[in-house]
């Protein structure tokens, strides 16, 4: 009896007065379709306008990455650093000569240079052999046309070129001069030359830059793994190759890749040992290149899904209006990002998007247009009921997978940081968009082809119709009504019961409606319904038998005719992936001693993920772009690692400035990368008080007093002398000061130590008529200090460069004033006003290497450091703070983004337990998806550490998208089971994987087809992109269809054991009798 109330409540839901938009579609079909596919093309059209008539709707930048904390105090000062000499009347310092080489290509141009690695290993690369294939190899790339004529580095104005840098240099006669063995052009005497040029003052600096750590290098024995070389660029300060000019920064990067690329790449394969490459400028043209070829990687995702949506709906018309219509949510919810809520960026992340749309978009079509073939095999009282009945079962569910997808991606709003907030938004709005185009445009794509198209086939250049089956007729029948199934020739006698999976339409979702059966006796007509059918099986497998009743079948149980073998498997070749869930895989979970086999797998896959995610670490590194066995990832990793001299400059340099405020950035565009705010100075910033230079002083001496330990806890760095490597200026000034000349000094009366005042700053200038005018000079002149700091750059005014300079001379700024006068015979002018000032400190901190977890209590012991020296000084100077360049806001962002990690994950799964209880009105139902839900992210998480990865800037990202991408499946699932009219749990169970088993099946097959295709990609960001999403899918089909249906097949709630409508009607009548 059961059965027969449910089958009841099925009639009554089918024949509920439809949906308004149902009846609309049903209706008017070619109105409704033509004007839901014009919306999709005036997209386009729009999209296409606005791009002809130059409107920026995709304000792309794939060469930067917006991972800026705005409103960070240390990036506001890091801008403002870089900004300091952006005030107007600004005193330029300039010598004749700088230090700097002015003839052309003579200053060395790290971008252009191209470093060479020879790695053996754990092999020798000093043998003759491995040096002699060094040599050839040096060689051929310095012959490179264009090469010495307009690239090389000069060392001197007759444009000579300096040689490669390399370990060769030792062997060939360069360092001759120096010591006579250093000229072994036949390398025959590898031990001594190395021994020599390890332990010789005047090379033993150099000479570390190609060495390993762990070579061996004594009278004895020279040995090492690997050693490098480099193709020395230059370029110039003033001339064709200006080192700050983007010309020659293009110039540069089109002839190494055109000159060099190729010869670079013939090295690759040696026979001698492993060669591979870096330059700045080649980098930047490969990353690019490569992103794009990767980004093609879309192309072939596209195609797989398309492919897999014609298997599965098996007409060439819906597939492409499917494919068609996710293209036009893209161009849309682009029309709205930027049009709209006025985004100006578009990057790698947004590109991404297109993946993850075209697995939820198809696994959206699939969902409906599977339920609507479902509704098939009912009797329906008209077109709009049959539609409003699947558009009622599939809408609720999609809405629940986008909402809740939607909010994961929504919860990356919050973060500070542009790209990922950005992506957020632009994922979360196009999925709310592809719902909404499902749930609008889809359902007349469905009856449009339901009615005109669905007798056509392809492919065919002419119009060809479907043959009909002999046995399997074609036309409508309306019974009292109804459009009924009607099935000829039923034997009820093959395989002893009635077939059910014979009872299906010919081929397609259309009902077979011909009434006219015969039962072998002439003049009788039944007409059935699948669920009469369906019931009956049902019925008889549970011990009932309905043979006789005659609401459930009137037929003749003798005379009927058997189905041919040709229909029972056009049959089966239609129904076989939703018979297999309905029948065998529901047979398979629900088995009582399976379901029990299959908890202990289903809990040991959690607990060792969730061990290994236990064992997530933070990403010390910086971001690789490329894979490990990239020649790129294995430079920069033996750069980093494998020798005994590092970069210099991977190390950070902190400051300390005064007279610098924090950047204003109240006035840039919210979504803006370039605008750095407008730039602050400290009105009060004032050195003209003796107590304030006096404090300054006691800062840098505070400073240079540092004791071993505090060097250590700091990480400053010393020099060969034991120093601490610190420029403060009041020492040197000071040092200099004191060496002046007799006659400057005026026989020493003069003190020149500070602190000055107008008096000291008086008989300074009157000492120095020839430079100075004294005349109207009084108190209220300006800036005290600038006088004398200004007399200290420039040498006495002599033009010459001093180490001074080159150190100092960008740690202070100065403006013109009134009080500024001119010195003679100079563009020079003194009295200025000084505006900021700085400290430089080197440090040992490898910005490459360090990770937030070790790098913000560094932080926070130079901000500690500094704030309470701060604390200690007058006003005027106690507004000084610490900053790095980039480095300090880096690590703020590593931590940013791991937090944000970790809060999506928390919101998405917080929010994903509320939405599914409500959305199925059950608290065990919402309970179990939940908890689905979580063992998929807990094993998507576990798989970053048994990958050998840690939680850096990309796996941070990614894994705002688990919790989203995550809960598709269940949803649909925990949907089914809830729809279900049946009230015991195995039914439900059966119902549940009849309705959307398929569905969630093949959506899973398309998305993990697409990101089959990342794991092409060569940039490491796609590859670790389709990881996760092939993680992420396969685990939420594993745990969905696996342990989410075993669960709800065990303890799924029953009558109304979880309901929240009896909680409601409880609270209501508490309510009526409290009222009452």
């Amino acid at each position: 009896m059961k059965h027969l109330e449910a089958n009841e409540l099925q009639r009554q839901r089918r024949e509920k007065t439809p949906f308004i938009y149902c009846r609309l579609v049903a209706n008017h079909p070619k109105i409704t379709f033509a004007t839901t596919l014009s919306l999709h093309i005036l997209t386009f059209i729009i999209a296409g306008i606005l791009f002809a008539t130059g409107y920026e709707l995709f304000p792309t930048d794939f060469q930067r990455l917006p991972m800026s904390l705005n409103s960070l105090k240390y990036r506001l000062r890091d801008y403002s650093w870089r900004d300091r000499n952006t005030f107007s009347q600004r005193e330029r310092r300039s010598l004749t000569n700088t230090g700097f080489a002015r003839y052309e290509r003579g200053l060395y141009d790290s971008r252009g240079t191209v470093t060479l690695y020879y790695d053996t290993k754990e092999g020798n690369i000093f043998t003759a052999t491995n040096l002699r294939k060094i040599q050839e190899i040096e060689r051929d790339l310095e012959s490179t046309p264009g090469y010495k004529s307009q690239n090389c580095m000069t060392h001197n104005s007759s444009l000579t070129c300096k040689p490669v840098k390399s370990i060769i240099r030792y062997f060939d006669g360069t360092f001759q001069h120096i010591d006579n063995v250093f000229n072994d052009p036949e390398f025959e005497n590898i031990t001594n030359v190395l021994y020599a040029a390890k332990n010789n003052n005047i090379t033993r600096a150099d000479f570390e830059f190609f060495i390993p750590k762990t070579h061996v290098i004594n009278g004895a024995v020279a040995s090492g793994s690997i050693t490098r070389s480099e193709i020395l660029f230059g370029c110039s300060l003033d001339g064709d190759s200006k080192c700050n000019s983007d010309i020659w920064n293009n110039k540069n990067r089109d002839y190494v890749k055109a000159e060099f690329g190729d010869k670079l790449e013939k090295y690759i394969d040696t026979d001698n040992f492993d060669f591979y490459y870096y330059s700045v400028n080649l980098w930047y043209e490969d990353v690019f290149t490569q992103a794009i070829k990767d980004m093609l990687c879309a192309v072939g995702s596209m195609l797989a899904i398309f492919i897999l949506i014609i298997l599965h709906v098996r007409s060439l018309f819906i597939a492409l209006l499917a494919l068609m219509s996710i293209f036009a949510c893209f161009i849309g919810t682009e029309l709205l990002y930027v049009g709209v809520i006025g985004f100006q960026y578009f990057g790698f992340f947004h590109i991404l998007s297109i993946f993850i749309i075209l697995g939820i978009g198809a696994d959206n079509i699939f969902v409906f247009y599977d339920v609507w073939r479902l509704t098939a095999f009912s009797s329906y009282p008209s077109l709009a009921h049959r539609l409003s009945d699947a558009y009622s079962k599939s809408t609720l569910s999609m809405f629940i997978t986008s909402l809740t997808t939607s909010v994961a991606f929504f919860s990356s709003a919050i973060s500070p940081l542009l790209a990922t907030r950005s992506f957020g938004i632009f994922s979360g709005m196009l999925i709310l968009y592809n719902y909404i185009s499902v749930i609008i445009y889809f359902p007349t794509v469905v009856v449009m082809y339901h009615l005109h198209f669905e007798n056509w086939h392809w492919p065919c250049c002419r119009h060809c119709m479907k043959p009909k089956d002999e046995n399997m007729k074609d036309a409508s029948v309306h019974q009292n009504g109804k459009e009924v199934w009607s099935v000829e020739g039923a034997n009820e006698n093959m395989d002893s019961k009635p077939a059910v999976n014979g009872f299906v339409p010919n081929g397609d979702s259309r009902p077979v409606t011909n009434g006219h059966v015969s039962n072998g006796i002439a003049g009788k007509k039944y007409h059935i319904t699948f669920e009469d059918w369906k019931l009956r099986l049902q019925s008889e497998q549970n011990g009932y038998n309905h043979t006789n009743s005659s609401e459930v079948l009137k037929t003749s149980t003798k005379t009927q005719k058997q189905y041919t073998p040709t229909q029972k498997k056009h049959v089966m070749r239609q129904k076989k992936l939703v018979i297999f869930f309905r029948d065998y895989y529901f047979k398979f979970v629900t088995h009582k001693v399976i379901r029990w086999l299959m908890l202990p797998i289903f809990i040991a896959c959690v607990a060792t993920l969730g061990y290994q995610a236990s064992k997530l670490e933070p990403d010390n590194e910086e971001l690789k772009i490329f894979k490990d066995s990239h020649k790129y990832s294995k430079s920069n990793t033996a750069q980093l690692y494998k020798f005994v001299q590092s970069a210099s400059s991977n190390l950070v340099t902190v400051y300390v400035a005064w007279g610098l405020g924090l950047k204003d950035k109240s006035d840039c565009h919210f979504s803006a990368i370039e605008c750095r705010g407008k730039q602050v100075y400290d009105d009060n910033f004032n050195l003209n008080p003796e107590a304030n230079q006096l404090a300054l002083k006691a800062f840098c001496d505070k400073l240079y007093g540092l004791s071993p330990a505090q060097i250590q806890e700091y990480r400053i760095r010393v020099n060969a002398n034991g120093r601490p490597e610190i420029a403060c200026f009041t020492r040197s000034l000071e040092s200099y000061l004191k060496s002046l000349p007799f006659d400057v000094s005026q026989g020493g009366a003069l003190n020149l130590s500070l602190p000055w005042n107008h008096n000291t700053l008086r008989n300074f200038m009157s000492a120095q008529p020839s430079i100075y005018n004294v005349t109207g000079f009084n108190n209220s002149h300006g800036s005290i200090l600038s006088v004398p700091m200004q007399y200290w750059m420039y040498d006495g005014y002599t033009d010459s460069y001093t180490g001074d300079y080159g150190m100092y001379n960008d740690l202070y700024g100065e403006q013109t004033t009134t009080d500024s006068r001119s010195v003679p015979n100079h563009n020079v002018h003194y009295g200025n006003k000084l505006m900021y000032i700085g400290v430089q400190i080197n440090t040992t901190i490898n910005r490459r290497i360090t990770g937030y977890s070790e790098g913000i209590p560094m932080i926070e012991k130079w901000e500690s450091l500094v704030t309470s020296m701060m604390s200690d000084m007058p006003e005027g100077v106690d507004k000084g703070y610490q900053l790095t360049r980039y480095i300090w806001h880096w690590l703020y962002v590593q931590e940013t983004l791991a937090n944000n990690a970790v809060l999506g994950i928390i919101i998405g799964v917080s929010l994903a337990f509320p939405i599914l209880t409500i959305s199925t009105m059950n608290i065990v139902i919402g309970f179990l998806a939940t908890l689905s839900m979580c063992c998929t992210t807990i094993s998507v998480i576990g798989v970053i550490p048994t990958a050998g990865w840690k939680l850096g800037l990309l796996v941070s990202l990614n894994m705002c998208l688990v919790v989203g991408l995550s809960v598709d499946y269940v949803v649909h699932l925990a949907e089914g089971y809830h729809l279900s009219l049946h009230k015991d749990r195995l039914n439900r169970t059966r119902d549940m994987l009849e309705e959307m088993g398929m569905s969630v099946f093949l959506g899973a097959c398309t998305t993990l087809s697409a990101s089959l295709f990342m794991f092409l990609s060569q940039v490491q960001f796609f590859l670790q992109f389709g990881i996760f999403l092939f993680c992420t899918i396969g685990f939420s089909l594993f745990f969905s269809l696996g342990m989410f249906t075993v669960l709800m097949g065990i303890i799924g709630p029953q009558n109304e054991v979880g309901d929240l409508r009896v909680l409601i009607r409880w609270c209501k009548r508490k309510c009526s009798r409290n009222s009452n």
